[in-house]
């Protein structure tokens, strides 16, 4: 093992990775395991708020929403 491995990047990728594959936050949280799906969303759902604002602004952009100002 690498000296900078720590088994909590591992687990905080594959909850990240988790999320990402739209696994049901209800299973990732019970599987990290976290007290309550709340807390897995609040620490590790930005990245998943992020492409869904990026999503949103593609998808507008596409049909011309942005025209509309």
């Amino acid at each position: 093992m690498p000296d900078l491995f720590r088994i909590h990047d591992w687990r905080a990728s594959k909850i990240n990775n988790d999320l990402e594959a739209k696994e049901s936050p209800a299973e990732v949280s019970a599987n990290a395991p976290h007290h309550s799906v709340g807390y897995t969303m609040d620490r590790y759902g930005r990245r998943r708020k992020e492409g869904v604002v990026k999503l949103a602004a593609s998808s507008a952009s596409r049909i011309r929403l942005s025209d509309l100002n």
